[in-house]
């Protein structure tokens, strides 16, 4: 080949060897498919508002939903115009159509109360949300979370009840619920009724045990210790260990066999098992109203909690007492909490029941409890005068009168004035001079001393009278025994002079007779007591 010869160059293609190509592609495409099942599947971003945070991570802490993980925290942030925060969730496709008006949040973090501790699968992977819901509604994806689970959470497992009362007992979320000492269920929640004027603790009681709540049932608040004089001495009952440590509340049912009562009825928290054994009126649960009743003179004896009673049946209490003076009087106005229930029965309603009440007169009264305390109650009866049911400001108007006591011993204070006023010192002056043309002063007196002994005769038979300490009664008797003899001597007046020194002695017996029976009732009426222990 010459040195100036061309030599034509031929080129070659290069050979492609799609083996080195097929790897990335197949990643790519597996990358892809990996991209799209995650972004179908993640589902929409949700937010939550709660007060605070609960413990929540971003990125660690999961949405829980039928004890299945459906979501993820993916950011926390702070809401600037007002108090809380929002979390931003992630949530799975497959619980979107679970996403709306019916859907409930709410943050489970460990709680140790008495005795239990709740949220225990928390203290170890941390504070999740809880979802609650149900198919249908409207779509929603901004959601306002709740301080604690609902009260139909647990709807599968058991039924919620709703138990009112006059006070907390210092009942806290938690807290057991026993029959026949079985743990049956526990306190939900506590809060205060709308009106102000009642505790509403909301329990939750566990199949099979909700089964046996009907209307014969009763619930009470576990005391410590449960202490009770009463006439066969003095009684403690302490309830078991565990009760005493925890507190709580225990039901019971006189009749198994009614029909069950439904979710979220409502009934009364009694303050312990004897209030809630004792008898009462009423063909239905306690449901009480408040009222007023206005009295005058002894309603300083009176407390907040004394009992309304009927018959020997408590209808009710006494919630406030507010007393005032007027015109050198003190009247005072009660403010009771009234068991309208008490007047029902099967074929009316309380209120049916109250109203006929009023047709046939019913009043208030203080009574005492017992002679030996300053104890009172307010007890209600009949007078037979029929009135009109009356309100001021919404509370129903109860009408009073004077009690039987009152008028007791306004009747002795008139006994013993005409006693008094009987003119024994003119009579004995003139009796020397005057017996012989029969005085007239004589014959007063003899008239006033008849009148004064059946009056005292009335008083002594009264079981008002009868129930007095028996130094009192002793008194009253000896005071008619000497009003008698008095009596007996004036008539069989004579000129002995024996007759006279006799009748002079009656005379100051009778006086020093109504000087003490004049004291000791100022002593009982002042301070009953003092009859038994002293001044």
């Amino acid at each position: 080949m010459k040195n100036d010869e061309i030599v034509e160059v031929k080129i070659k293609k290069r050979e492609i060897h799609f083996l080195i190509w097929l790897v990335p592609i197949v990643a790519f495409i597996i990358g892809g498919w990996m991209v799209y099942k995650y972004y179908t599947k993640l589902g929409p971003l949700i937010t939550i508002t709660f007060k605070n945070s609960g413990g929540l991570e971003p990125k660690q802490s999961y949405v829980k939903f039928r004890d299945v993980k459906v979501g993820i925290v993916e950011k926390i942030e702070i809401l600037k115009q007002k108090d809380g925060v929002v979390v931003y969730v992630r949530m799975n496709r497959d619980v979107e159509p679970f996403l709306n008006e019916y859907t409930k949040f709410w943050i489970v973090k460990p709680e140790i109360t008495a005795g239990k501790v709740r949220g225990l699968d928390a203290l170890m992977s941390g504070s999740y949300i809880q979802m609650e819901s149900k198919l249908g509604g409207n779509s929603r994806y901004t959601f306002k979370g709740l301080e604690s689970p609902p009260l139909e959470f647990d709807a599968s497992q058991g039924s919620t009840f709703v138990l009112e009362s006059s006070s907390s007992y210092t009942l806290s979320v938690g807290l057991p619920i026993y029959y026949k000492d079985l743990e049956a269920g526990s306190v939900k929640k506590v809060e205060l009724a709308k009106n102000g004027e009642e505790v509403l603790i909301y329990v939750f009681i566990r199949h099979p045990f909700d089964r046996y709540i009907n209307d014969t049932t009763q619930f009470w608040n576990l005391k410590s210790f449960d202490v009770q004089i009463d006439q066969s001495g003095l009684k403690v009952k302490t309830p078991s260990i565990s009760q005493l440590l925890l507190g709580g509340i225990a039901f019971g049912t006189t009749d198994l066999h009614r029909k069950r009562s439904k979710n979220l009825t409502h009934f009364w928290l009694y303050s312990s098992k004897d209030e809630a054994a004792r008898a009462r009126l009423g063909a239905k649960r306690a449901k009480f109203i408040p009222m007023l009743i206005h009295f005058g003179e002894g309603s300083g004896y009176l407390h907040k909690g004394d009992e309304i009673l009927f018959k020997g049946y408590k209808v009710g209490y006494i919630k406030d007492i507010r007393s005032k003076i007027f015109d050198k009087d003190i009247t005072a106005t009660i403010i009771g909490m009234l068991d309208i229930n008490a007047f029902s029965d099967q074929n009316r309603s309380g209120q049916e029941g109250l109203r006929e009440a009023f047709s046939k007169g019913i009043v208030a009264t203080l009574q005492k409890n017992n002679l030996l305390t300053n104890s009172y109650h307010i007890e209600l009866s009949f007078d037979g005068k029929s009135r009109k049911m009356k309100k001021i400001d919404g509370l129903l108007v109860l009408p009073s009168k004077r009690s039987v006591e009152d008028r007791f011993f306004e009747q002795i204070q008139k006994i013993l004035d005409k006693i008094q006023k009987l003119p024994l010192k003119e009579s004995l002056e003139s009796f020397s001079n005057m017996m012989k043309q029969n005085s007239k002063p004589l014959q007063k007196l003899l008239v006033d001393t008849d009148a004064s002994i059946k009056e005292l005769h009335k008083i002594l038979e009264q079981n008002a009278t009868k129930s007095l300490p028996q130094e009192f009664a002793q008194t009253m008797q000896e005071l008619q025994k000497t009003l008698k003899e008095y009596k007996k001597l004036a008539q069989s007046y004579a000129k002995d002079s024996m007759f006279q020194a006799k009748l002079e002695q009656t005379l100051k017996d009778i006086d020093t007779a109504s000087q003490s029976l004049n004291k000791l009732l100022i002593k009982i009426y002042k301070k009953p007591n003092a009859v038994v222990f002293g001044d």
